[in-house]
């Protein structure tokens, strides 16, 4: 028998519909061999689940490890990564309010006032 706190952080996990769908994890890699890397690099690498942050639609926002940078949605359910959870959009990706970052649509990234596209620019799950 367990005592004390539970803390999931404490664990590798991931939640999934019943279709298996992944509806949450803990961590999310961001990450480009293209020119999303060239000219966002800094947005690339490990985001981690926030315990204390949730959008206004109650979905889960993520912390990039050592940065300070979030990955989230925006009220429309799309999913993006910017300096403030709600403001200036870095990575976009017209997600359809996924629950979490779809895997097989697109990421553009945001360059010289327009979206561009980078077919290597991911955000994938990581356990």
């Amino acid at each position: 028998v367990h005592t004390g706190e539970l803390l999931l952080s404490s664990y590798k996990w991931s939640l999934r519909a019943w279709d298996g769908n992944l509806l949450a994890t803990q961590h999310f890699m961001v990450s480009s061999d293209g020119e999303a890397a060239k000219k966002r690099g800094s947005t690339m690498g490990r985001y981690t689940l926030c315990s204390n942050i949730v959008t206004q639609d109650n979905y889960p926002v993520y912390k990039q490890n050592g940065g300070n940078l979030y990955l989230y949605t925006i009220k429309s359910g799309n999913w993006c990564v910017s300096a403030v959870a709600g403001n200036n959009t870095y990575l976009f990706q017209l997600s359809n309010k996924s629950p979490s970052p779809h895997k097989t649509i697109p990421w553009q990234y945001y360059d010289n006032g327009s979206w561009q596209d980078d077919d290597t620019l991911r955000v994938y799950p990581v356990y």
